[in-house]
């Protein structure tokens, strides 16, 4: 009996042991910081299509550039094509169209995995342009039960190092008493914000492609912008050489619809060796075009929006300091 209850012990034991090194265990154990945003804006500011209850497929969150809101940004382009290829999705909003501390509105991206995760009982990937391609990354590397719910994190023109462009935005309005924008202070290069994300590389277990072009006037120079330490790292002109795409135009360009497809459809990240070259003769990724249409007005007041929600007397002059959790 002795001999028994020892053997049973250390099967107990040893089950613990391979219990607590699990992702779940992980997860459980280390939920990351507390959010300081009220639950209530931030299941406020997520909307989902049907099919994301018991999916069964991995679903998908977008997550904006600055300036617009989810469905502004990818209602009418991935939202709609991905559904049509199977995904269930959902769309998050942060506050003040992304202007603000990109702390605060990492954390809606941290509620709206969690919520979806748990909705789904599935992983969930994400999609971000710009500013939107940073939060998944952000909250990867600080949340670690986050980053045990995450599959796929795609990024089209997101400056993980920072943009040459902002640097020089900032140094230009900070020769006025405004200053400049918070989030534009951290995405300047050099910003604490960047030095905090591209301190360690990123955790094991998502899976990230940061999808760039040589031609972005925003997260500039493109290449080096997008740079993020164990994502893959594809040039738009590595699959069609001399294409050309902007910053605005990754959302609707066949060739970054294309490299996200492989990615979902694949375990880790996307592989440029598994796009067909047939491609390159494409210009757009499958769009609604009525749903165009019908944004077309909120997409051209977009800088408008964004100013009267964050008007110049909102603005700093010096980027706002990081929270504890990324010191």
């Amino acid at each position: 009996m002795k001999r028994i209850r020892c053997a049973t012990i250390a099967v107990l034991a040893s089950l613990s042991l391979v219990f607590a090194g699990s992702p779940a265990a992980t997860a459980q154990a280390s939920p990351g910081p507390p959010l300081e945003t009220p639950r209530s804006e931030l299941d406020a500011a997520l909307h989902c299509a049907e099919g994301i209850d018991d999916a069964t497929v991995n679903p998908v969150l977008f997550v904006p550039g600055t300036t617009a809101e989810g469905g502004e940004n990818f209602a009418w382009n991935y939202v709609t094509a991905l559904r049509n290829e199977g995904f269930p999705a959902c769309w998050v909003n942060y506050p003040y169209r992304g202007w603000r501390d990109m702390q605060t509105s990492s954390e809606y991206v941290v509620n709206a995995i969690r919520t979806m995760h748990e909705r789904s009982g599935r992983k969930v990937s994400t999609i971000g342009h710009s500013q939107g391609g940073l939060h998944p990354a952000w909250v990867a590397r600080f949340w670690p039960d986050v980053a045990g719910m995450l599959d796929d994190a795609i990024s089209f023109g997101a400056p993980f190092q920072g943009s040459s462009v902002a640097s020089l935005y900032c140094g230009v309005l900070n020769l006025f008493p405004t200053g400049c924008q918070e989030s534009f202070w951290q995405f300047t290069k050099g910003s604490g914000w960047s030095r905090a994300l591209n301190a360690e590389p990123m955790p094991e277990g998502p899976s990230f492609t940061s999808v760039y072009t040589d031609f972005d006037e925003a997260a500039t120079p493109g290449e080096a912008a997008s740079r993020l330490d164990g994502a893959a790292h594809i040039g738009v002109q590595d699959i069609c050489p001399g294409r050309f795409a902007e910053h605005f135009t990754l959302v609707v360009d066949a060739v970054p619809y294309a490299l996200t497809l492989d990615a979902l459809r694949h375990d880790g990240p996307a592989d440029p060796g598994r796009i067909d070259k047939s491609v390159c003769g494409k210009g757009f990724m499958p769009l609604d075009w009525p749903g165009f249409a019908k944004t077309v007005p909120d997409l051209l007041s977009l800088p408008a929006k964004a100013w009267l929600q964050s008007p110049p007397w909102t603005w700093v002059r010096a980027e706002p300091p990081l929270r504890d959790y990324a010191r």
